[in-house]
């Protein structure tokens, strides 16, 4: 709704969208891959502890490294396309 009263407002919600999903996601999966109990305790603990990745607290920072690789990687194909274009053509040898 904020997306639609103000463009202004599209990028963040965007991006607060993508983290949603990918918690969502995590959860899912963790959940998969964690089907057996777990072990008994003497205190108890909530599955955002249990968590071995927080991804409340910093979210923004690997999002931002996520794209800055993604960045890097798309400007050094380009510019090793752009010099295998500038070089000449390897010619056969004439006999």
């Amino acid at each position: 709704m904020a997306a639609e009263t103000s463009p202004d407002a599209y990028l963040p919600v965007s991006i607060v969208l993508f983290k949603l999903h990918l918690e969502f996601l995590w959860e899912k999966l963790s959940s998969i891959f964690s089907s057996s109990p777990p072990p008994p305790s003497t205190t108890t603990t909530t599955n955002e502890e249990r968590s071995t990745i927080d991804f409340n607290s910093s979210w923004d920072l690997y999002l931002m490294a996520a794209l800055l690789g993604l960045i890097g990687a798309l400007y050094t194909m380009r510019r090793q396309r752009v010099a295998l274009r500038q070089q000449p053509p390897v010619q056969a040898p004439v006999q």
